[in-house]
């Protein structure tokens, strides 16, 4: 598969159809994959810490998770084909888990929110089998891993926010011999219903960003991280183009 790399951070050219149709047959194969949801906060943190960076490209796949990432690529002039939202990409596993009848740890996000994500895959995705789940509060990370190696689920979320849940997957991985292991950040708290994902309207404009943004003006910190993101890769662009261009 292609790979685009924005400010040396190298993204997997998929649709969400084919890497979908990927991991399906990484977990029939009994095979462990790990894998990055990326918006430009990541990319932003990977600049800054060179370890962080290196747990980002130890990955399987890395995703354009956020809108910034698809106007990145347009600006370097190689185009990524689509936008893979990482509560999307879980929605779907969980079909697929549930069709499969595939074992699934869930990890990370509040006691409270936990709880009611649990419930709601209970009712709503019965062919899954919960091999286990741990808040990100109460357990030790180290606990959890070894309960994770103990089950040897087919699909693993991590849900504590970039870089924690990556970096405990890349400080875990080498563990297990089996498992798609992937940081779905806030994904808990939409697909729990403790938190309101934008109206499909604003997705399909790409403003996403700004509808949590006015839900959620405390993350103004994390957004104005967005225009020095894309100064970065224009100013990468630059120093690409040959000189007589």
């Amino acid at each position: 598969m292609e790979k685009i790399e924005v400010l040396n951070i190298e993204l997997d050219n998929y649709t969400k159809e084919e890497l979908l149709i990927e991991l399906l047959e990484s977990v029939k194969n009994n095979r462990k994959r790990f894998l990055v949801t990326a918006n430009p906060e990541i990319i932003m943190m990977a600049r800054q810490n060179p370890e962080f960076a290196g747990a980002i490209q130890s990955a399987d796949y890395v995703v354009p998770d956020g809108i910034g990432l698809i106007i990145g690529s347009r600006i370097i002039g190689h185009p990524l084909k689509e936008r893979i939202p990482g509560v999307e990409l879980v929605e779907e596993l969980l079909k697929i888990s549930d069709e499969n009848n595939l074992a699934v740890y869930f990890y990370g996000a509040k006691p409270e929110v936990l709880k009611r994500l649990l419930d709601s895959v209970n009712k709503k995705y019965p062919g899954i089998r919960v091999a286990g789940s741990s808040d990100g509060y109460t357990s030790s990370p180290e606990a959890v891993a070894k309960q994770i190696e103990s089950k040897s689920p087919d699909i693993v979320f991590v849900a504590m926010g970039a870089p924690k849940q990556e970096e405990w997957i890349y400080r875990h991985f080498k563990n297990y011999s089996k498992g798609i292991f992937v940081g779905v950040g806030g994904s808990f708290d939409v697909l729990s219903g403790t938190v309101k994902r934008a109206p499909v309207i604003w997705r399909k404009l790409n403003l996403e960003w700004l509808y949590r943004l006015l839900r959620q003006p405390s993350r103004w910190r994390r957004m104005m991280l967005l225009p020095t993101y894309l100064l970065a890769v224009i100013r990468d662009s630059l120093k690409r183009k040959p000189p007589n261009e």
